[in-house]
């Protein structure tokens, strides 16, 4: 059994956007998570992809690219975790300032060889 985790952090965005976009992937092989990415048609994907490809990338590097095969691997976690809130105030009517948040978030994803693993 072998597994590989990839983290991206401070990512510009809402968690809430990203996950919706995670739960497509989750429990899926690597090969089929790769394909829909790359075909969906959401700027937040750009993220994601980024970091599944980086888990692949370190499982093949802990392995070896003589062992490694793509096709066995699953996504068994992927998450996007809620980061810091940047404030920025914007004039409004009347006198007064409205906050303006600017979200970040933390995306985690996990890929094994054992489909039932968490």
């Amino acid at each position: 059994m072998s597994e590989a985790i990839a983290r991206a952090r401070f990512v510009r965005g809402s968690a809430k956007k990203f996950t919706r976009i995670l739960e497509l992937i989750r429990s899926r092989q690597v090969d089929e998570a790769l394909r829909i990415l790359t075909f969906l048609n959401k700027p937040s994907k750009e993220p994601i992809l980024k970091t599944l490809k980086s888990a692949i990338a370190n499982a093949e590097s802990g392995l070896g690219k003589a062992k490694f095969e793509r096709g066995d691997y699953f996504v068994v976690d992927a998450r996007a975790d809620q980061g810091p809130v940047m404030k920025r105030m914007r004039a409004a009517p009347r006198g007064r300032g409205v906050i303006i948040r600017k979200r970040f978030a933390h995306l985690t994803v996990k890929i094994s060889d054992e489909k039932g693993r968490k």
